[in-house]
């Protein structure tokens, strides 16, 4: 059966990061499958995919400051001019800022259910960013929280506390523990929800001390990486390192040029791709050999990159959920160099390299890569295990979590 399908999103679409790429995917494999599909995204610089209805929904967003700080506007009246304007069968918020509260709103609205998927580790931005991540802790306690609830206007599935100190370090902050307590309040006003990584859920529901019913839906990637690679690869000459994603502090960049710095690998590259409010600071640690793209947002030139890479280079630790980089690199049968054990999506032994999270260990491990024969084995990898991730199979899963939504008459219409 069709389903007709809100997706809602803070970000801006599809240019913001792995979380539009994902987005852009769904949209097109549940346009695929037959399904009716509504993306509502900020108007702020929207790039309308094809063959998809879209709904440019103001935003709250100061220019240059960096794009997860963009807001839909999450009001009533706004939620009522989305409702005049299409029905739909169910609303799927991916991000937990006005994108959750305006979904809230139209599916109390509409008498839908509200599935939300958990992208991003809000937890785990407190080692590197100690002040500003309390201040994002406070924030959603504070406002996203309540807004929830007053845009919901039911009571939550569960109660939601603070979740007992674990062996992991960063959940034993006081802040991280707030944000798990905010995710289950967030879980628990939901009708579903699901998350790409095992770990998010099993945190939220640490903090609601009980199951909360949540899906593992791994993100798929639908970039096609064209054939030719190894050819360009044997023609050049040294070692080219490839970084893509947010040029933002819990991101470890500043890690990953020291570690190649260290390196010194002889003609050896790092190409960094992305943009954001650390870019100034990363240009000055940068030595020779490190260049910068600035963000890409065509999947072309995206594509043109993996192509033209030996490696990619992953230096973020305790904060990905699932990177889009790693299910992108797989498609070009690029080795992946990661320092996050939590890690597993797309990943094998046999075509990645697994390091310790300091600088030293990174550095070592590019040194590594650039010994003789080691990417042409990484490479092999590729061929002796599967570690793709189908776009179809995520839209199947989703569409599942649709159905199994909208037979909970209890807690909706």
């Amino acid at each position: 059966m069709s389903l007709s399908v809100a997706i809602l999103i803070d970000d801006f679409f599809p240019n913001s990061g792995g979380i539009g790429r994902s987005v852009q995917t769904q949209l097109e494999e549940l346009s695929r499958m037959g399904h009716e599909v509504t993306l509502i995204a900020p108007d702020r610089h929207l790039q309308r995919p094809a063959g998809v209805r879209t709904i440019a929904c103001p935003a709250i967003y100061k220019e240059g400051l960096p794009a997860h700080l963009c807001v839909l506007h999450p009001t009533e009246r706004r939620a009522r001019l989305i409702s005049k304007q299409a029905r739909f069968d169910v609303v799927h918020s991916q991000t937990e800022r006005g994108a959750l509260v305006l979904a809230a709103r139209i599916a109390r609205l509409q008498g839908i259910p509200h599935v939300h998927t958990f992208h991003t580790n809000i937890a785990g931005t407190h080692s590197t960013l100690p002040f500003a991540a309390a201040w994002g802790s406070l924030g959603y306690e504070v406002l996203v929280t309540r807004a929830l609830g007053l845009g919901s206007k039911r009571p939550p599935r569960f109660a939601s506390s603070f979740p007992p100190k674990t062996a992991e370090p960063d959940n034993n902050n006081f802040f991280s523990r707030m944000d798990w307590r905010s995710l289950g309040w967030i879980a628990a006003h939901a009708d579903a929800v699901t998350s790409p990584a095992a770990y998010m859920l099993e945190n939220i529901e640490a903090a609601v001390a009980q199951p909360i019913g949540g899906t593992v839906i791994p993100n798929a990637s639908a970039v096609t990486i064209v054939d030719g690679a190894a050819q360009r690869r044997e023609e050049r000459h040294g070692i080219r390192f490839l970084s893509i994603g947010r040029l933002a502090k819990e991101k470890r960049l500043d890690v990953i040029i020291r570690a190649f710095n260290r390196a010194r690998i002889p003609d050896a590259e790092l190409v960094i791709v992305g943009d954001g409010d650390q870019r100034e600071r990363l240009e000055a640690l940068a030595g020779p050999g490190v260049r910068f793209l600035g963000g890409l947002s065509d999947r072309a030139a995206v594509a043109e990159q993996y192509l033209e890479a030996d490696a990619l280079v992953l230096g973020s630790y305790r904060f990905d959920v699932q990177p889009m980089v790693i299910l992108e690199a797989g498609a070009a049968k690029l080795p992946v160099l990661y320092c996050d054990d939590r890690l597993t999506a797309g990943l094998s032994g046999q075509t990645s390299q697994l390091v310790a999270p300091d600088m030293q260990s990174l550095a070592r491990g590019m040194q590594k890569l650039a010994e003789p024969g080691r990417l042409a084995e990484l490479r092999a990898g590729y061929e002796r295990v599967d570690v793709r991730l189908d776009p179809e199979d995520m839209a199947a899963a989703y569409v599942k979590v649709y159905e199994k939504a909208r037979r909970l008459p209890e807690r909706h219409g």
